[in-house]
């Protein structure tokens, strides 16, 4: 018998990087990678701004890198991006753009759904 597949965890992160929770969801995805899950993270609405690199400090300055850099997906609402000025050619290598009906797809398969929104 083979070991059972790992969880997928599908977080819905809804606000800008200042949010006061948005560094404590970062670090919930770490531990849930760290421990063998597969994580998605969709960025909507201020949120995307996760993916804008600090000013000054290069490509890899942006909030969500580490989740990236740790095996983590993170998928982007396209509607919410693009009217924040946010196209395909500033997303960082291994991020895509999706719709929110790819979300509610995500969503269906996920064996754990973490909405982020308020």
């Amino acid at each position: 018998m083979g070991s059972p597949p790992s969880p997928r965890v599908l977080v819905l992160l809804l606000r800008s990087p200042e949010w006061t929770p948005y560094s404590t969801v970062i670090r919930l995805c770490l531990s849930f990678l760290s421990a063998g899950a597969r994580v998605t993270v969709f960025v909507m609405d201020d949120a995307v701004l996760g993916l804008v690199p600090v000013q000054g400090r290069g490509p890899d300055s942006y909030s969500l890198c580490p989740v990236l850099k740790a095996g983590g997906e993170i998928v982007v609402c396209q509607s919410t991006a693009e009217i924040r000025g946010l196209g395909t050619e500033d997303l960082p290598r291994g991020v895509r753009f999706e719709t929110q009906v790819q979300l509610g797809q995500l969503a269906g398969s996920a064996d754990l759904f973490l909405p982020f929104t308020a």
